[in-house]
């Protein structure tokens, strides 16, 4: 079914429902027009679009991909009857909905808003999504794309969320806030503890102004690469050579500063320093023998026997 199938035809199937309202039936662009501002601030409309984020009482709609297609709609009020076995009581809109809505046009903080939803027409239900249009960072301040979805890809989290639910991602043009955590993917591809400084992202989700700037509203996160613990960096990349060795050893793999110490048979450190990176460990005029290297990051340790010559 495609976008013009969903929009014309349901909307001749339900026209004399919404006639009393006596509202214009727009499309999405039309409503949100090609300016800061709607040309319908103030006025009842029509549209007809499918939900693409949602977040209860507010989710967006399209009906149409790409920019000045979406609309950032407010409807506590607006529920989907029952429909056993797929859903036991009403709900409020999920994404892939379709619905035809007449409410007033506002803007709110620079959002073209749908508020005040008096007539509502669920149409149908479980309909693909758009994956979004593809923005770097730099380009996410951009008026055209509010409401409608977007989508980051191969970002790195640089500041993890506040207690607003607000985190940063970053990629080589810019850096982009994102406004929620989405924990819950029946895909599988989230990630359990939450965005951590280093982590890559795919981020999806619909372009929101808040103030002066423009955040990403979130509604999906795939999981590209994780940062891993201190304890499994070292585990997996430190390495000690040469090993035996009469002269010396050098440390290498350590991403930042770290400690060393050499530990005897007896448990005695003989040696201990710094490195950053790499560091190169004399042990001229040690004894021979089986010691061991600890290096120390973070307050974590990993050990390597060595042998001296």
């Amino acid at each position: 079914m495609n976008w013009t199938t969903l929009k014309w035809g349901a909307l001749m199937a339900f026209l004399p429902f919404l006639s009393s309202a006596n509202a214009q039936t727009l499309s999405c662009a039309e409503v949100q027009g090609s300016s800061d501002a709607s040309p319908y601030e103030g006025q009842v409309v029509t549209v007809s679009g499918k939900v693409t984020e949602y977040f209860g009482d507010t989710w967006y709609i399209q009906d149409d991909f790409g920019a000045w297609n979406g609309i950032y709609c407010v409807g506590p009020d607006v529920l989907v009857d029952a429909n056993p076995p797929w859903w036991d009581a009403p709900r409020q809109p999920e994404v892939g909905d379709v619905f035809e809505l007449t409410g007033t046009v506002a803007e709110q903080d620079g959002n073209t808003q749908l508020v005040d939803i008096t007539d509502y027409v669920f149409v149908s239900y479980w309909n693909a999504t758009p994956m979004g249009t593809s923005l770097v960072c730099s380009g996410v301040a951009d008026e055209s794309f509010e409401g409608t979805r977007v989508r980051l890809e191969g970002v790195t989290v640089v500041g993890e969320p506040d207690g607003e639910g607000l985190w940063t991602v970053s990629d080589a043009t810019g850096a982009v806030t994102i406004l929620g955590v989405d924990m819950d993917d029946p895909s599988m591809n989230e990630d359990p503890d939450g965005p951590t400084a280093g982590d890559v992202y795919n981020v999806f989700g619909a372009l929101r102004q808040i103030g002066e700037g423009y955040v990403i509203d979130c509604g999906d996160i795939d999981t590209v690469a994780l940062v891993v613990g201190v304890e499994e960096r070292l585990a997996n990349q430190l390495q000690v050579f040469p090993v035996p060795a009469s002269e010396a050893f050098t440390i290498q793999g350590v991403h930042g500063d770290f400690k060393w110490s050499l530990i005897n048979a007896v448990g005695q450190v003989v040696q201990r320093g710094t490195g950053k990176g790499t560091a190169h460990l004399s042990i001229t005029g040690l004894k021979a023998g089986r010691y061991l290297l600890d290096v120390e990051q973070e307050g974590q340790h990993m050990r390597r026997p060595v042998l001296v010559n």
